[in-house]
C-alpha cells in the first residue's frame, strides 16, 4: 500500500476528531505525567521540532490544523515526526484549506502522535496513537518505518524523527466510510454515532461556576448503536473482523427486496419510519464476522449475529467451495481490501438469500408459558396442561402443551401468540404428538380433528375478537396418528402487517377441536401440540 495517505484523503468526509484509549508502557522512561527535569528536557516537543529542519513540512501541516498549540501544553506525549519529503504536503494543506482539517488531524497527525512517554528499546510494545490506532513499536522500528533520530527529550514527552509517514489503515468502519462504493451503508448507519466523554481518561483543570468539570484534555469514546445491535464493533481497532460489503447497487436491491416484509401496523408510531429503518437494519444481517469467534473458518463461518439458542441461523457451511450446487459465500467477491481491524470483502451480488438474512421461519413451543393466550376469546374450555421431559422422542424441546376439555362434550379452544411476524407470506404448521404420549401406550390412537382461526391486530391497534380469517376455508384439519409426531399443513397466509418487535399481541393462532357427539370414537376432543411453525412461503 502506498504510504502517503491514499488520494490524501477523501473529500466529503465529517469526522470529528476522536482522541481514544491509551496504552501503557513498561520501559525504563515510564513516567507518564512525570514532568522531573532530570528526565525529561528543558524545551517543548513544538520548541524542539522548530529547531529541526528536516521537520519543517511536518510542522507546517501541524501549524495548520493548530495541533501546534497541543505539543506546547503540559500534557506528556510522544511524537513520531516523518521528515521532509516523506508525504505529500500541499495535498495535506488543500485539505485543510477545504474545510476538511479533522480529516487530517485524524488520518495524518493523530497518526503520528501518542500519548505518554515512549523511548527506544529493545521490548516489543503496542502503541495506541491519538487516533486510536495500535502499532508495533520495537527497538528503532515503528510498525516497521525507521527511526533516524530517537529519544529526544522534551519538557512534555520525547520525539522520534522517522523515515517516512507511519502508515495508515482504515478500520473497517472507517472504509465505508470513506470507499463511494459503500456509501449507502454509511449514510444508514452515520445517524446512530455515538460520542461519550471517558471521564476516567479525559484530564480535567477545576470546576465551572455550576461545579461542572473543565475539561483540557477530552477523550471521547465512539460507538454505533446498529453495529452495537449486530454485535460488529467494527470501529474498535483491538478487534479482528470479516466484512463482507455489497455495493451501492447491490445493497439497494436487497433493501427493496426486503421492504415490503417490514410494512407497520398503521397504529404503531411511525410505521413509514420504522420500515425503512429495519429493512436497513436487517439487510446487514450477517455481513460481519468476527474472527475471533471463527475458529473453523474452512468448515462454517458464524455471522456475530448468530445466537446458539436458534442455531439454524446466521451460520454458514463450506464457505470456500460449492456443495450440492451451493456456491460458498467467500466464492463471489469482487475485491478484498486490508483493514486495519480485519478484511473488507467487497460484493457487487449479494453473498447470502434474503431467506437466510432476514426472512426467517417462526417456531412458538406450544409448552412454554408464554405462547398460549388465555384470554377466553382464544383459549377456552379446556385447561392447558404443559408436558415436558420427553427425551429422544423427536418432539421440538422434548414438550408440548394439552389441551384438556373440561368435560367430555366440549371442544377445547386454544389460543397461540405468535411474535414477530413479518409483513410476508408463510405456510402454517400444527406440530401434535399423537395420543400415545397421554399414557405412553396404543390404548388411545384417536387422531384430533380441528378448525383454525387466525387473528390480526387492525388497523388502529386492536385485537380483533372474531377470527380475522378462517383458515384452509374452514375446512376440517386432522393428525395422522401413525405418526408418532406429525407435521399438519394448515394453510399459507400473507400478513398485511409487521409485528416484529412489538409489545404485546399482533398475530393469535387458535386452534379449535371441531368433532361432533357422533365422532367421538373416531377423534379425541383432547389435543397435543408441540409446536406452531411458520415458514417463509417458498415463493417468497
Amino acid at each position: 500500500m502506498n504510504r502517503n495517505i491514499k488520494n490524501t484523503i477523501l473529500a466529503g468526509l465529517g469526522v470529528t476528531m476522536m482522541l481514544l484509549s491509551y496504552s501503557s508502557c513498561s520501559d525504563t522512561w515510564d513516567d507518564h505525567y512525570d514532568t522531573n527535569s532530570d528526565v525529561l528536557g528543558k524545551s517543548s516537543l513544538w520548541a524542539t521540532m522548530q529547531n529541526n529542519g528536516d521537520l519543517s513540512d511536518f510542522r507546517q501541516i501541524l501549524s495548520a490544523t493548530g495541533c501546534d498549540k497541543v505539543l506546547q501544553t503540559e500534557q506528556i506525549y510522544t511524537v513520531w515526526a516523518p521528515v521532509n519529503g516523506t508525504f505529500n504536503k500541499d495535498s495535506l494543506l488543500s485539505v485543510v484549506n477545504a474545510g476538511k482539517k479533522d480529516d487530517v488531524v485524524k488520518r495524518f497527525v493523530n497518526n503520528h502522535i501518542s500519548r505518554f512517554n515512549y523511548s527506544v528499546n529493545e521490548s516489543e510494545r503496542m502503541v495506541t496513537m491519538l487516533n486510536n490506532k495500535r502499532y508495533h513499536f520495537s527497538g528503532n522500528l515503528m510498525d516497521g518505518v525507521g527511526i533516524t533520530s530517537a529519544n529526544n527529550r522534551c519538557s512534555n514527552g520525547v520525539l522520534h524523527v522517522v523515515q517516512e509517514q507511519l502508515p495508515f489503515l482504515n478500520s473497517i468502519y472507517e472504509e465505508i466510510e470513506v470507499n463511494p462504493e459503500f456509501s449507502m451503508i454509511y449514510d444508514f448507519l452515520r445517524a446512530y454515532n455515538n460520542d461519550s466523554l471517558d471521564e476516567d481518561r479525559s484530564v480535567s483543570r477545576g470546576v465551572d461556576q455550576d461545579g461542572n468539570k473543565i475539561y483540557v484534555d477530552s477523550v471521547t469514546i465512539f460507538s454505533n448503536t446498529i453495529l452495537q445491535a449486530l454485535e460488529a464493533l467494527v470501529y474498535e481497532e483491538d478487534s479482528n473482523y470479516r466484512a463482507l460489503l455489497p455495493t451501492n447497487e447491490a445493497f439497494q436491491a436487497r433493501y427493496d427486496e426486503v421492504y415490503p416484509l417490514f410494512k407497520f401496523n398503521p397504529s404503531v408510531d411511525g410505521a413509514d419510519s420504522l420500515q425503512e429503518m429495519n429493512a436497513k437494519r436487517y439487510v446487514l444481517n450477517d455481513l460481519f464476522f468476527n474472527m475471533n469467534q471463527n475458529t473453523h473458518v474452512q468448515d462454517s463461518l458464524v455471522a456475530t449475529t448468530y445466537n446458539n439458542r436458534r442455531p439454524d441461523f446466521h451460520v454458514y457451511y463450506h464457505p470456500y467451495e460449492t456443495v450440492n450446487d451451493t456456491v460458498g459465500i467467500m466464492q463471489t467477491y469482487d475485491h478484498k481490501i486490508a483493514c486495519s481491524n480485519g478484511e473488507v470483502y467487497k460484493f457487487t451480488e449479494w453473498p447470502v438469500s434474503a431467506a437466510d438474512e432476514v426472512f426467517h421461519y417462526i417456531k412458538v413451543e406450544a409448552e412454554r408459558g408464554n405462547s398460549v393466550n388465555n384470554a377466553t376469546d382464544y383459549t377456552n374450555k379446556c385447561e392447558v396442561r404443559n408436558r415436558t421431559g420427553f427425551l429422544g422422542f423427536g418432539l421440538s424441546e422434548n414438550g408440548f402443551a394439552d389441551a384438556v376439555p373440561t368435560s367430555s362434550s366440549v371442544n377445547p379452544e386454544i389460543g397461540f401468540n405468535i411474535p414477530n411476524t413479518l409483513s410476508g407470506t408463510y405456510d402454517i404448521y400444527a406440530v401434535m404428538p399423537s395420543s400415545w404420549f397421554k399414557n405412553l401406550s396404543d390404548a388411545d390412537m384417536r387422531p384430533y380433528q380441528f378448525r383454525a382461526q387466525l387473528f390480526e391486530m387492525d388497523s388502529k391497534g386492536q385485537m380483533p375478537t372474531s377470527a380475522t380469517v378462517r383458515l384452509a376455508d374452514n375446512a376440517t384439519l386432522s393428525n395422522n396418528p401413525e405418526n408418532l409426531v406429525d407435521t399438519v399443513f394448515i394453510d399459507t397466509y400473507t400478513f398485511q402487517n409487521c409485528y416484529l418487535n412489538q409489545e404485546g399481541n399482533g398475530v393469535i393462532l387458535k386452534l379449535v377441536s371441531y368433532i361432533t357427539s357422533s365422532k367421538t370414537r373416531d377423534f379425541s376432543r383432547e389435543m397435543l401440540i408441540d409446536c406452531i411453525l411458520l415458514i417463509p412461503h417458498k415463493d417468497e
